[in-house]
């Protein structure tokens, strides 16, 4: 729900105005953080009571949105995930199964508004039969035991690989079906917990005649010697021609998610240039707050921002303008505008958004610090999948469905193809995304420095620096 457009004399909002005029009052927490969502339902109807497993905001208070994603056969269920402000969608997908029933792709929060809106769909659709945990990544894992503790007559389904601290219980007694003791750890203790097949083929699943799957990983730095892993699921709803993927392809919407527009003081909070800026309540200062959001989930630090040092950035809370948005105003980061000046491979931030609008790319993360380590299975695993029959895409983050098939699919992951094309959504070698994944460039050189996870592949590497000159070359022309 939108909040009205209600300024002060200055033009900008009030702290006052702006929780007026959300639908239910926004609680702020003590402290320099604001958790406060704003709903139609009461504050019982989102409060997730686990909040503090994955301590990130909007903390206890989970509002959920479900959106018909195609019409009769696939349902979207959204939260909030972030920190700074930076929050963005974290989805559930639901999709029907043709005996009738539900099938739960990455379940999210089971909050009692959630869970209403779920069983609203099984008074039309059916039962709640099965229950997919499509990741390995605790923003996803932490919700599934729970949600499936709602539904005692379906069945948890998880990719088969899975972690869990400080104890591995995921590991303990781990049989060759490939699942340790899941079922001992907090959040899904006393479940039956079922590991997902490798794929369709190497294994029976009660859906085989609605859905293929595919497991990518588990991808394990230096040999499984570092800690953790990483797994992905890949998911062909065959009635609708809808690929359900967790992380591995994401889109930066144009428009702004509805969940997201529940609380816009995100929005406003970072549509500001610098913590100076005073900004109205107005769809231009949102879409703006929007897409900077995009960005900061992608790449963590933006190419098109500046930082501030820590010392001026507390300096500059004695005259911040819009301090009552939250977090005390601390506002460490000033956008460059677009006359610049830029600093070297880096760009207007506006530049960045549009190479990535409304298109399916492979998210800058897992090209940096993931994937480019093991190309060979994952190009294999992409191969596969793009064989598949599928229209769109719904991932976990950010926006969903993205209008893709399998050309889409696989183009998405040229950066690890020698000889492929540099003109391909998400490059991260050329302008303008080069300047973006800095940051994350950098942070795989200090771990790969330390020890802590593996060089990338000698392959990839080459693939990069081959890009670099390619693109250095045609600027020069």
């Amino acid at each position: 729900m939108a909040v009205q457009e209600s300024k002060s004399a200055h033009g900008h909002v009030s702290r006052r105005q702006l929780l007026r005029s959300l639908p239910a009052a926004a609680a702020l927490v003590t402290g320099n953080q604001a958790a406060g969502a704003a709903t139609a339902t009461s504050d019982a109807d989102i409060t997730d009571g686990r909040w503090w497993v994955f301590p990130l905001a909007p903390y206890q208070r989970k509002k959920t949105v479900r959106t018909e994603a195609i019409a009769g056969q696939v349902w979207t269920f959204d939260q909030i995930l972030g920190a700074l402000y930076v929050h963005v969608p974290l989805r559930m997908t639901v999709v029907k199964l043709s005996g009738g029933g539900l099938l739960a792709f990455c379940p999210v929060n089971p909050t009692a508004e959630c869970l209403a809106l779920v069983r609203e769909l099984e008074q039309e659709q059916g039962p709640l039969k099965y229950i997919v945990l499509g990741s390995a990544a605790i923003e996803h894992k932490v919700a599934a035991g729970p949600f499936a503790r709602a539904f005692p007559g379906a069945e948890l389904w998880v990719a088969p690989d899975q972690y869990s601290f400080p104890f591995d219980w995921d590991n303990v007694g781990r049989g060759p079906e490939g699942l340790g003791r899941l079922d001992l750890t907090q959040l899904y203790f006393g479940l039956k917990v079922r590991p997902l097949p490798r794929s369709s083929a190497e294994g029976d699943v009660p859906w085989a005649d609605d859905l293929d799957h595919l497991v990518l990983g588990p991808l394990k730095s230096r040999g499984g010697q570092a800690p953790g892993l990483f797994e992905d699921v890949a998911m062909l709803h065959k009635g609708s021609k809808t690929l359900l993927i967790t992380d591995l392809i994401q889109t930066a919407p144009a428009e702004i998610p509805e969940v997201v527009l529940a609380d816009p003081r995100a929005l406003l909070f970072h549509a500001r240039d610098n913590a100076f800026d005073k900004v109205p309540d107005t769809p231009e200062v949102r879409q703006r707050g929007w897409e900077r959001i995009a960005l900061f989930s992608l790449f963590f630090q933006p190419g098109g921002l500046n930082i501030i040092p820590w010392g001026q950035a507390f300096q500059d809370l004695k005259g911040g303008q819009m301090n009552e948005l939250g977090w005390g105003g601390l506002f460490p980061f000033a956008w460059r505008p677009q006359e610049g000046p830029h600093p070297a491979g880096k760009t207007f931030w506006r530049e960045s958004f549009e190479a990535l609008k409304n298109k399916a790319f492979v998210p800058a993360i897992l090209q940096k610090l993931i994937l480019d380590r093991e190309p060979d299975r994952v190009l294999a695993f992409a191969d596969t999948v793009a064989k598949w029959d599928f229209e769109q895409i719904v991932p976990a983050h950010l926006g969903a469905p993205i209008p893709a098939g399998p050309e889409d699919w696989r183009l998405a992951f040229s950066f690890l193809d020698e000889g492929a094309d540099a003109d391909f959504p998400g490059n991260l070698e050329t302008l303008p995304l080069f300047g973006d994944a800095q940051f994350l460039q950098d942070i795989s050189d200090s771990l790969v420095q330390i020890g802590s996870i593996a060089k990338p592949d000698p392959r990839v590497e080459r693939i990069r620096e081959q890009v670099c000159l390619v693109s250095a070359l045609s600027t020069m022309l």
